[in-house]
């Protein structure tokens, strides 16, 4: 149906489907006055913004923010008009809205521009649910897959058809909550991120010994009650130079191959919540992803940065996961999008978005998908990392864990 049509469909039946809609909130002068600068801000964002996706999504959920919810539907409308993969549906800032029948009738607009896509088949399953896995990381050399545990605090090592066993054990060397993780594709060794409560590290291991070689640490103090940084993800070149995405701090941090030392790359490169990071196999090319939404190209040698040109159908909103094969960026995107892997098709000198493809998306095993991990032209990562069913240190009342599985889809040509 056209956007229009929906648009009557939406607004145009006073009585029947309007009517279901509730009252707005009723601000104080000074709240109204604050709301409507915020409201101002957003909209002249969304005049400027290369991307409109995310800016146009984010103005719906500022007018719910501050109750008024016939304008957020209206915003609302407007973004999912664009057709790029947004999807409010687990949003739970629109709570109030998700009985109406306005909202349903986007929601089914959603899944009907946003089909199920399956390329993907079963590479193992894992009867460990309480791992809550956040990264994945692959080395070929070993066939070995490794799983960082957001919940246990330790690293699992497997086979590719699912023999598993611990690596690092459960709150080694000080390992708390582990995000990001890779195989160094120089031995095979393994780096991952984690933070805890006072700082955020760099943790170096053997394989297959797990013995820790070096960790490196920041404090996460930022004064009395904020956290200055929070370790996301990494990627490593063939010279062992490591970087890591500091969402918190906006920035990139590396550890040069040729230093050992731990410290910012670029104070100058600024990334709004920088998440998922991948670098070309030439390692000259490094690819940071915003989140929410974007990705910043950064020359190694000189560098100098710049937003990602890409087609403009394409929504480069919330990124968690970020890969690179053969001229090519494997992203795995949530949040408000709908759930999917995607391929981004980079131009001839690297720098830019050409074409691109989704490769999975509205897969039933979903539950929960951030990071793949690539080796000998597979894809592979977990299909239902139930990360939303922990919260403030424990697993949600009622929640049902399920075993792990691990999806592969083939990308090799």
């Amino acid at each position: 149906m056209a956007p229009q049509s929906w648009k009557i469909l939406l607004l145009g039946i006073p009585g029947i489907l309007a009517g279901q809609i509730p009252a707005s909130q009723t601000l104080s002068p000074n709240d109204s006055k604050l709301f409507q600068a915020e409201v101002q801000r957003v909209e002249r964002l969304l005049e400027t913004a290369g991307d409109k996706c995310t800016v146009s999504y984010a103005l719906a959920r500022t007018w719910a923010s501050g109750g008024q919810y016939r304008e957020a539907l209206s915003a609302l409308q407007t973004a999912i008009d664009l057709n790029v993969g947004l999807d409010p549906s687990s949003d739970e800032i629109f709570g109030k809205l998700r009985a109406t029948n306005e909202f349903k009738l986007l929601l089914r607009r959603v899944r009907e521009d946003t089909p199920p896509v399956t390329n993907s088949r079963v590479a193992f399953t894992f009867d460990a649910p309480d791992l809550l896995p956040e990264g994945i990381a692959a080395d070929p050399r070993r066939k070995r897959i490794f799983l960082g545990s957001t919940w246990r605090h330790g690293i699992i090592e497997c086979t590719p058809t699912g023999d598993c066993r611990p690596l690092v054990k459960e709150g080694q060397d000080g390992l708390y909550e582990i995000l990001g993780i890779k195989a160094d594709p120089r031995d095979g060794s393994i780096w991952a991120v984690s933070n805890a409560a006072g700082e955020s590290g760099l943790f170096h291991y053997g394989a297959p010994s797990g013995e820790l070689i070096r960790k490196y640490a920041v404090s996460r103090s930022g004064g009395v009650t904020t956290e200055a940084h929070s370790f996301n993800d990494l990627a490593i070149s063939s010279q062992g130079d490591v970087f890591i995405t500091d969402s918190r701090a906006g920035t990139v941090y590396w550890v040069s191959g040729t230093t050992g030392r731990l410290e910012v790359f670029d104070p100058k490169l600024k990334v709004e919540a920088p998440n998922g990071i991948a670098l070309s196999s030439d390692d000259k090319t490094l690819y940071v992803a915003g989140y929410p939404d974007g990705i910043t190209v950064v020359d190694i040698a000189s560098k100098s940065s710049h937003a990602i040109g890409h087609p403009q159908d394409l929504c480069l909103g919330t990124i968690d996961g970020l890969s690179y094969f053969n001229g090519s960026l494997i992203a795995i995107q949530n949040g408000v999008m709908t759930p999917r892997v995607a391929r981004y098709r980079l131009t001839g000198d690297l720098k830019d978005i050409e074409s691109f493809e989704v490769l999975e998306r509205r897969n039933p095993l979903f539950d929960g998908i951030t990071t793949g991990a690539i080796a000998d032209g597979v894809f592979y990562f977990v299909a239902n990392t139930q990360l939303d069913k922990a919260a403030g240190g424990r697993i949600k009342p009622g929640a049902q864990l399920n075993p792990l599985t691990i999806l592969r889809i083939d990308i090799a040509p």
